[in-house]
């Protein structure tokens, strides 16, 4: 397993509200190069909505060069109540492409598809004014390279022989124009015109220019709107733009009867796009996504991917109650950046749509930290169930608790991990929130065992803690719910509450054990703060120790583990509730008993709240280091050092003033020397 550690959180500054950047996901390593998708698509049987929609697939999931992303300025003028006047808008760099830098393919499209993958990215087609001011911008003005006119112009062999001829021209001035530079001359536009109105169907083209400037398409709507051929191009642009220092959209421009000069030639146009765009009237509420550190300085929001959404406000709280006003951001790169070190924050979002102006209802709270360190702790928020007192933020009590341990942490909601948005994997401990999610919403989904199996079978650390996780496991559940009940969370369902069913709001520490610093709490009835626990389980123990009762019965309801689990090779840990962590009531026996916790996932003797040479017994330089440090100190004797999980690395003796620790074969990261009661921390670059 990687193990992350993060020791510090940050606070939201200033965000951009306009991105120059083409709204899409990263590109996956494994998506199909330009080559591979033309492959795809060259059956003569393939239908043309077939065909559309696999091109819409590829895009929509980021696979486009990576070039394409950071969008071109161009500027566009025109006389306005007698002054002359310009507003800036960003295009991308050539004609839409699938594929990869190194091997893509300028895709020809319907303009169906096209005004689809405009409405999905925030952004509209050109006119042909902006055509021509593209063109006068571009730093690459490729010559058109014509095909001879035939019934195979419109297929995608032909569209594909074009584009061969295309990448030849463009890589003759790679060496002088990088990619990246706006390149113009290797395609016709498919362009917005009021002409797209004027008889039915249409698709409207226009350009493919000289390098004289003069157009070989002129403004055209001959053709249906099912046709294309080779020299059809799909030029993105940003909708949103800044007029005069005020926020607007290429399309109010074009609307206006003021301003429409500045991006058209053909006067106002009511309705400036193709009519084939489905009104977007409703958002659904954020439900897969996560929140986690990036960096010292910066967090990032993960989230499934919505067609219908061009960004998201995000929400920040440094207490989990008072939010900032949102920060809007394009949905492919939500990034919180400028951010304070060693502060915990927290945040809810809204998914948005800039083109028709709507937005969902607001999603649950989660929460992370920033560091110079990646974090090694993960909150999962299993909790769903919209029952009585469920605030969706019962992050705000576990992450409080584990920062006052000084672990740095992430968080996602449970269909994050079943989604692969998130991989458990990455971290070394787990901290589960399931509340009172009981059979009404299912404690652990079959997609969710098999996720949190494999952890434990590889060694992993998982804190799990809810009412009514037995209930459903053990006693609704089905063979694979028990073995996972019984066999992984190490218990027998007992009983739907203690005292033979009815629930008793408190419970004490088990008096042969130690594990917990304290012997006495109590979890709430619905008076202190979160929600009443009314039926929290009753388990018996399959090999764990058990560590706290219920008040005046001797009936099990926390436990813990350390071995290896069924199936696995790796020694794993487990702490498991039967009541909700959150509703521990106050926050000091809260923050107590997590840091029992994370001291038995941890090794405790090596706090990370420790500072680098505490008591200046030591020095370590360089530091960081490429696994060379020379270590100086007046004190003998033996040193050891150990990784951010406790795990011994080296250990020796310090006969001279001066020595060398040499890592050179361990993993980047950080790990702490120890000499006699001094610590150190040392980073391995």
């Amino acid at each position: 397993m990687k193990k992350h550690l993060l020791l510090s959180f940050a606070l939201i500054n200033i965000i951009s509200a306009f991105s120059q950047t083409l709204n899409l996901p990263p590109r996956s390593a494994s998506a199909l190069t330009g080559s591979q998708f033309v492959a795809t698509i060259s059956s003569g049987s393939l239908s043309l909505t077939s065909r559309e929609n696999m091109i819409f697939t590829e895009i929509s999931n980021g696979n486009i060069p990576d070039f394409y992303r950071n969008m071109k300025p161009v500027t566009s003028s025109a006389v306005i109540s007698g002054v002359t006047q310009s507003v800036t808008y960003y295009v991308i760099p050539d004609y839409l492409a699938v594929g990869c830098d190194t091997n893509y393919f300028l895709c020809p499209m319907s303009p169906m598809l096209a005004t689809q993958i405009a409405d999905l990215t925030g952004c509209t087609l050109p006119t042909r004014k902006m055509v021509n001011d593209i063109w006068s911008a571009a730093s690459v003005k490729l010559s058109p390279s014509t095909i001879s006119a035939g019934s195979g112009m419109t297929t995608v062999p032909v569209f594909d022989q074009h584009n061969t001829t295309v990448e030849g021209q463009r890589n003759a001035v790679a060496g002088t124009f990088p990619l990246g530079n706006l390149v113009s001359g290797d395609k016709k536009d498919v362009v917005i015109s009021n002409s797209i109105y004027t008889a039915a169907n249409r698709v409207v083209i226009y350009g493919w220019h000289y390098t004289n400037g003069t157009a070989i398409q002129p403004l055209s709507n001959i053709h249906s709107d099912t046709y294309m051929d080779y020299s059809h191009g799909i030029r993105l642009v940003q909708n949103a733009v800044v007029y005069n220092g005020t926020p607007t959209t290429i399309k109010n421009i074009l609307q206006s009867s003021i301003l429409n000069g500045l991006l058209s030639d053909e006067g106002t146009m009511a309705n400036p796009q193709y009519p084939y765009s489905t009104a977007v009237t409703s958002l659904d509420k954020p439900i897969t996504f996560a929140v986690t550190r990036l960096s010292s300085s910066s967090i990032k929001v993960f989230v499934a991917n919505d067609a219908d959404a061009t960004h998201y406000k995000i929400y920040t709280s440094t207490n989990g109650s008072s939010f900032t006003s949102p920060v809007t951001l394009v949905k492919s790169n939500l990034q919180l950046t400028g951010l304070s070190a060693d502060q915990i924050y927290f945040v809810k979002i809204e998914a948005f749509n800039q083109t028709y102006n709507v937005t969902s209802s607001i999603s649950e709270v989660l929460a992370a930290t920033t560091s110079i360190l990646p974090d090694s702790l993960l909150i999962v928020n299993g909790f769903d169930r919209a029952s009585a007192g469920n605030t969706y933020n019962f992050c705000i009590q576990h992450g409080n608790a584990i920062w006052n341990k000084m672990k740095g942490f992430s968080s996602c909601s449970n269909e994050a991990l079943t989604s692969g948005l998130i991989d458990i994997q990455d971290y070394y401990a787990v901290d589960y929130i399931l509340g009172e999610e009981s059979s009404a919403n299912e404690t652990f989904s079959n997609s969710e065992q098999t996720i949190v199996k494999q952890y434990l079978q590889d060694g992993g650390n998982l804190f799990v803690s809810g009412a009514e996780i037995g209930w459903d496991l053990d006693q609704l559940g089905s063979t694979n719910d028990k073995d996972f009940y019984n066999n992984y969370l190490k218990v027998f369902y007992v009983d739907d509450a203690p005292n033979g069913g009815t629930a008793n709001s408190c419970y004490n520490s088990v008096t042969q054990n130690s594990f917990y610093s304290i012997d006495s709490v109590q979890f709430d009835n619905g008076t202190h703060g979160t929600y009443n626990v009314d039926y929290p389980d009753v388990f018996s123990l399959n090999g764990g120790i058990g560590d706290m009762t219920y008040c005046s019965v001797n009936e099990v309801s926390t436990m813990h583990y350390s071995g290896i689990f069924p199936g696995g090779s790796s020694v794993g840990k487990l702490v498991h509730w039967a009541f909700p962590f959150e509703t521990v009531y106050n926050a000091a026996q809260r923050n107590s008993m997590m840091g029992s916790i994370i001291d038995f996932f941890y090794d405790p003797s090596l706090s990370t709240s420790i500072k680098e040479n505490d008591n200046e017994v030591f020095n370590v330089y360089p530091n960081p280091s490429n696994g060379i440090f020379q270590i100086t100190s007046e004190v003998q004797g033996e040193f050891s050092v150990y990784d951010i999980t406790g795990r011994l690395i080296v250990e020796g003796k310090k006969d001279e003033k001066t020595f060398i620790l040499d890592l050179t074969n361990t993993e980047t990261g950080m790990y702490f020397l120890k000499m006699g009661n001094s610590i150190a921390r040392i980073i391995k670059k």
